[in-house]
């Protein structure tokens, strides 16, 4: 298996939830410090807003709390209104509430990485790299590119658009190209654009540039035993993985699967058996299920496929995989122990 961080995206929506919480805003308490703006209009219009979310008119307020962000500044009524567009997934007035939040509150980071993903979902890819490249270089400055560079990758890989992601990226990291996170977190965005011999070249380069690279020797070997290529090499270089982190899910997962190639099937069930035991994530259990399928254990494969799919429904490797098979989707819904 390649690491689902960077193979499976959620959407970008999924980062931006994580830095709100419904009505975690108080109105005395926002304005306490900025009394000298508050007038008998802008205590109205709180006033009309909350009465708006009550009557449930979520617009309404989205409206009248961006005013009062933008007459005043205040950053609570920035995340409010922030969390409130969201809520309705109006992503050009929550862009426009958590710039006000950002420019009142630069060093609050939910809303620097708001402004980021909100310019990913609103297509505002110009402005998103102009930010990231000023981040960058601060980064530099503080010898932390190589976390910068990995939260770059999950936020461009929660686009819905696999081209733009690698775009983005690639003109964020044109000046470190050489740097191991960069080269391959390129290479898993070339993977999901679907270009795996560009992706296969990188990691090549990747694994001579740096040997013991776990992540690299992994996503090489899984996707050769997954494309049923070199499947002597792909065993190598998953074991080569092991050595260096024998008790990851992932790489076990990635060793089933390539002896499920060489049509070792009890070697591909021990292996597969020891991942989803460890962790029991839809891909997991779309190789899992299809070994015991093979097996002629029909009713354990879907069993376990049902319980990938209760933890994931739209997981897309394991629909293809019940789809090539023939099996019904309805026969993975449902209580587990049916």
């Amino acid at each position: 298996m390649i690491l689902k961080h960077i193979t499976h995206s959620k959407g970008a929506i999924g980062v931006l939830m994580v830095f709100f919480f419904l009505n975690t805003w108080s109105i005395s308490r926002s304005f306490a410090n900025n009394s000298a703006q508050v007038g008998p209009e802008i205590i109205f219009q709180i006033l009309a807003s909350e009465i708006a979310l009550i009557s449930g008119n979520v617009s309404s307020a989205v409206i009248t709390y961006l005013d009062v962000a933008s007459k005043t500044g205040d950053v609570g009524a920035a995340k409010r209104a922030t969390e409130l567009a969201l809520a309705i997934r109006d992503h050009e007035s929550a862009l426009r509430a958590a710039e006000i939040w950002q420019k009142n509150d630069s060093e609050d980071m939910g809303a620097s990485e708001a402004v980021k993903a909100l310019y990913l979902v609103t297509g505002k890819n110009k402005k998103l790299i102009d930010k990231l490249i000023i981040e960058r270089e601060k980064s530099r400055k503080k010898n932390t590119l190589e976390s910068f560079y990995n939260e770059v990758n999950v936020l461009v890989s929660k686009s819905n658009n696999a081209a733009s992601a690698l775009n983005i990226f690639e003109k964020v990291s044109y000046k470190d190209r050489s740097r191991p996170e960069v080269m391959y977190s390129r290479a898993m965005l070339h993977y999901r654009k679907g270009d795996k011999d560009k992706m296969e070249n990188i990691l090549r380069s990747l694994v001579k540039k740096k040997p013991d690279h776990v992540q690299a020797l992994n996503a090489l070997g899984y996707s050769m035993a997954d494309a049923n290529n070199n499947l002597n090499e792909a065993f190598d270089l998953i074991k080569a993985a092991l050595t260096f982190a024998p008790q990851d899910p992932h790489i076990i997962d990635s060793m089933g699967w390539v002896y499920f190639r060489l049509g070792q099937l009890e070697m591909a069930e021990e292996w597969l058996e020891k991942a989803f035991s460890r962790q029991p994530d839809a891909e997991i259990s779309a190789h899992y299920g299809e070994v015991l399928w093979n097996l002629s254990r029909k009713e354990d494969a879907i069993q376990i496929w049902r319980i990938g799919f209760n933890k994931e429904p739209n997981n897309a490797i394991l629909l293809e995989t019940v789809d090539r098979l023939k099996v019904h989707i309805d026969k993975l819904k449902g209580n587990v122990q049916d």
